[in-house]
């Protein structure tokens, strides 16, 4: 179990979080939308915030208009792209365009991108096994794509230091969480769970970016995370090289039976069409 070193009324004082970049702000209206209202309301208000940002307009039309939807005319306006992608791809898209914009200068060092790919794995698996256990895909995705979120905030802050300590970490096996505490005197869970309260993630998700490394199965959201989280490492998708790598086949005796069927059949047809989509997403 990871040790608290620092309270949590205390940590906002470290001087590794001060003046850290703003979360994204598309991102962060992404996960303050869609309490309740009926569908045209949010078609409507989720056109409104996309349009404010280009970045993720352009991603929506061109993800409309990719020859993987095999569509025979070109999509030239949002509301068409909304209707063709559906609510809950356009909200896991906006927000992981808006992460992307966020990383982008440290995504440049390629030990760096490796935290952001596996981000983005861990949300892929979680939009799949989330619903086994009652939780929405879009949910599970947005969970899974910010359980890093400390780490991923350090790492634009600090790109070369953070770079500097996953090296070492993987070259030495040495734990990544204690390794952040000696640089930064707080681990990216700690840092995280801050980060999602003073940024007013719902409070789920700070949960999962807390406790992610100390969940043992699907019990709950950071259940789901976890598991998703150790099945994107024994793939390939790993932030750091584990120590003691584990078998996939291990983790998906893990999952929920439900879920079973999503991962199963092969995991070399998984771990392909992961790629794909993680590549899709960079």
């Amino acid at each position: 179990m990871r040790p608290d070193t620092v309270e949590q009324t205390d940590i906002g004082a470290l001087w590794a979080l001060r003046d850290l970049p703003p979360f994204p702000w598309i991102a962060t209206k992404v996960l303050q939308m869609f309490s309740g209202q009926n569908e045209n309301i949010e078609i409507k208000r989720l056109i409104e915030l996309i349009r404010a940002d280009a970045a993720v307009s352009s991603e929506i039309l061109r993800r409309a208009n990719s020859v993987l939807y095999g569509l025979p005319s070109r999509i030239a306006s949002l509301r068409h792209a909304v209707v063709i992608l559906g609510m809950d791809h356009v909200k896991t898209l906006a927000m992981t365009t808006g992460m992307n914009a966020y990383l982008r200068s440290a995504l440049r060092i390629a030990v760096l991108r490796r935290c952001w790919r596996h981000s983005v794995c861990c949300a892929l698996i979680s939009e799949v096994t989330a619903p086994a256990l009652g939780f929405p895909p879009d949910q599970g995705y947005t969970a899974g794509l910010l359980h890093d979120v400390g780490r991923l905030a350090l790492l634009v802050k600090y790109p070369q230091p953070y770079a500097d300590l996953l090296s070492v970490v993987m070259e030495n096996n040495f734990s990544l969480l204690a390794s952040e505490r000696d640089l930064f005197d707080v681990d990216h869970c700690q840092a995280g769970e801050w980060l999602a309260k003073e940024w007013n993630f719902p409070e789920n998700l700070a949960d999962v970016a807390a406790h992610h490394h100390e969940a043992l199965d699907a019990s709950g959201l950071s259940g789901v995370v976890g598991l998703s989280c150790r099945l994107a490492d024994s793939l390939g998708f790993s932030a750091v090289d584990p120590v003691h790598p584990e078998r996939p086949e291990q983790i998906i005796e893990e999952l929920p039976r439900a879920a079973l069927q999503k991962v199963q059949p092969s995991l070399n047809a998984l771990r392909e069409r992961l790629l794909g989509k993680v590549n899709a997403l960079e």
